[in-house]
């Protein structure tokens, strides 16, 4: 992956950036938010370094899949898009960090609106390069029939990439409403989106093999 240097770089200089800071933190810091928007969960101020590290840990395990899946040959094939969506999650924890320590230092920071905002942009991001994902047995959507038919794949890749655009607009637009209930708007939509996602690549399997 191309990015490697960069996620390394900017996951290392979290860690860093971390360090200077941890001196300055409560002894107890938010690990948890609920849908109201309050949090329902403190933890010592050392959980600080477990989410600092995930990143890198969440990047070694992107470099590993590739050398590990059955299907190592796509990963050749989807490596630019691969990269970029690597890059954009880890870059989306790393996010989630510092939301957090800003928050713990004083911050007035609206978390539950950032993390929606930017789950948002993380569909979207990663529904522009779903399409391009080729088969493998760990990336994309893996469904019993999408796995078994490349066409399958490929079909259900191409209306996924475009629902996952879809439901990052939503997540994103929905973070400009502050209720409780969008939370389960949300939520309701997710199970609508991955149901229809495996019906649809089942009934187009079945149409390819009756």
């Amino acid at each position: 992956m191309k990015q490697v240097k960069w996620i390394w770089i900017l996951g290392i200089l979290s860690v860093v950036a971390t360090l200077g800071v941890y001196s300055r933190l409560p002894d107890q810091i938010p690990v948890h938010w609920g849908i109201d928007g309050q949090i329902d969960r403190y933890g010592p101020r050392v959980y600080t370094f477990v989410t600092a590290l995930l990143p890198l840990v969440m990047y070694g395990l992107f470099w590993l899949i590739p050398k590990i899946d059955p299907r190592k040959d796509s990963y050749d094939k989807h490596a630019g898009a691969y990269g970029v969506m690597a890059m954009t999650l880890v870059s989306f924890m790393i996010g989630l960090h510092w939301i957090t320590i800003g928050y713990s230092l004083g911050y007035d920071i609206d978390v539950v609106f950032l993390v929606k905002f930017f789950v948002g942009i993380l569909f979207v991001v990663l529904g522009n390069y779903l399409p391009v994902v080729r088969p493998n047995y760990t990336l994309g959507i893996r469904t019993p029939w999408t796995l078994a038919d490349e066409t399958v794949w490929e079909k259900t890749h191409r209306i996924g990439g475009y629902l996952f655009v879809l439901t990052g607009i939503f997540w994103s637009i929905f973070a400009f409403v502050n209720r409780p209930w969008v939370f389960f708007v949300l939520m309701g939509w997710l199970v609508v989106f991955i149901g229809g996602i495996f019906i649809y690549s089942y009934v187009l399997y079945r149409e390819r093999h009756s």
